[in-house]
C-alpha cells in the first residue's frame, strides 16, 4: 500500500527533517529558524507528497530578501496553496507575491537544489521508517537517489550495479522516446494490471538499463551484482516482505546476462536471490497467481 502523509504531519517533520546542510543560506539558519532558507527544496518535496503545481514569484524587488532570488511554495491537487517555509520570514513575509507555474525542470536544474531536496526526501523516508539500518547503507541511498530521478508516473525506480566491491552503474527506469506517447498524459499502464503485459508502456526498466550499459563498457556483467530499490510515485519506499522479483520482463534478461546476484530491500536489509528464483517468483506476478 502505498504510504501517505496529511498536511499536518508533513509540516511536523520539516523542522526534523531541515537543517543548515539542506539550506540554500546557511549563513542565515539557525535552530530558531529551521526553515530559512528552504523553500525551493521543500516545495520539490510536497509535490512529490500530495501533488498539484509548483508556484514561483520573484524577491528580486524587495531588498531585504533580495539575495535569495525567489521564493516557493505550493498549490495542491486539491486546489489548496500551502507555503510550507511562511514561517522563515517571520513577521516579515514579502507582500504582493506574484506566481508563476514552475515545472520541476526548472527547479532542479540548479545542482545544488536538486542536491539539497534529495536530501531532504532520503531524510524524510529515514525519520518516518526508523530505525531501519537500510538507511545507513550506501548502496541503498545510491539507489533511492537514482530513483528520485525517474519520471514514471507510477513507480521509480532506483539501480546500482557492483562489481568487485565498487558502485560502477547507477541509474533509473524513464522514458523510452520512441514510446512516450504511451504516457501522455497518463502513462498507460494505469490502465493495465500491475506486473502484467510487461513490454506494454513507455518505461525503460532500471534493471534492463543497467545491464546493457554495463556491458556496453566493458565490464564483465557476469561477475556484478545488481541492486534494485522502488519508490512510490509519492517518493516513499516500497520494501518487500519477501526475497523476490516481480518484473518478468527484467528477470528473463537478468537470467541471459547471468548477472551474479540481484538484492532486493526486505523489511530492514538487503536479501540475495538467483536469476533463477527471480525468474520463479516475477512468473507467479505475471500469470496473476500473486498480486502486489
Amino acid at each position: 500500500m502505498n504510504p501517505t502523509l496529511t498536511v499536518k504531519q508533513f509540516r511536523a517533520l520539516l523542522p526534523i527533517i531541515c537543517n543548515r546542510e539542506t539550506s540554500q543560506s546557511p549563513d542565515g539558519w539557525t535552530k530558531d529558524n529551521p526553515l530559512w532558507g528552504h523553500c525551493a527544496a521543500v516545495s520539490l518535496l510536497a509535490q512529490n507528497i500530495f501533488g498539484g503545481e509548483l508556484l514561483r514569484a520573484s524577491l528580486a524587488e524587495i531588498p531585504e530578501f533580495a539575495f535569495m532570488r525567489s521564493h516557493y511554495w505550493n498549490r495542491l491537487k486539491d486546489g489548496t496553496v500551502e507555503d510550507f517555509t511562511k514561517s522563515q520570514f517571520g513577521n516579515n513575509y514579502p507582500l504582493g507575491l506574484k506566481a508563476e507555474v514552475r515545472n520541476r525542470e526548472y527547479a532542479v536544474s540548479y545542482s545544488e537544489t536538486a542536491k539539497r531536496y534529495k536530501l531532504l526526501a532520503f531524510r524524510l523516508a529515514k525519520v518516518l521508517n526508523y530505525p531501519n539500518s537500510l538507511f545507513d547503507d550506501e548502496i541503498y541511498k545510491k539507489c533511492f537517489y537514482a530513483a528520485l530521478d525517474s519520471p514514471c508516473q507510477k513507480m521509480k525506480f532506483g539501480c546500482v550495479i557492483m562489481h568487485k566491491g565498487l558502485a560502477v552503474f547507477e541509474c533509473q527506469n524513464k522514458t523510452i522516446e520512441p514510446l512516450k506517447s504511451l504516457c501522455q498524459p497518463e502513462c498507460i499502464r494505469f490502465s493495465i494490471r500491475s506486473r502484467t503485459e510487461s513490454m506494454l508502456g513507455a518505461c525503460g526498466h532500471a534493471e534492463e538499463i543497467a545491464l546493457w550499459e554495463t556491458v556496453h563498457r566493458g565490464i564483465p556483467i557476469h561477475e556484478c551484482d545488481l541492486y534494485i530499490a522502488g519508490l512510490y510515485s509519492n517518493g516513499l519506499p516500497w520494501f518487500k516482505k519477501c526475497a523476490e522479483h516481480t518484473c518478468l520482463r527484467c528477470a528473463v534478461q537478468m537470467y541471459h546476462a547471468k548477472i551474479r546476484n540481484i538484492h532486493v530491500p526486505v523489511f530492514d536489509r538487503w536479501e540475495a536471490i538467483s536469476t533463477e528464483k527471480a525468474i520463479e517468483t516475477a512468473l507467479a506476478y505475471a500469470t496473476q497467481n500473486k498480486k502486489i
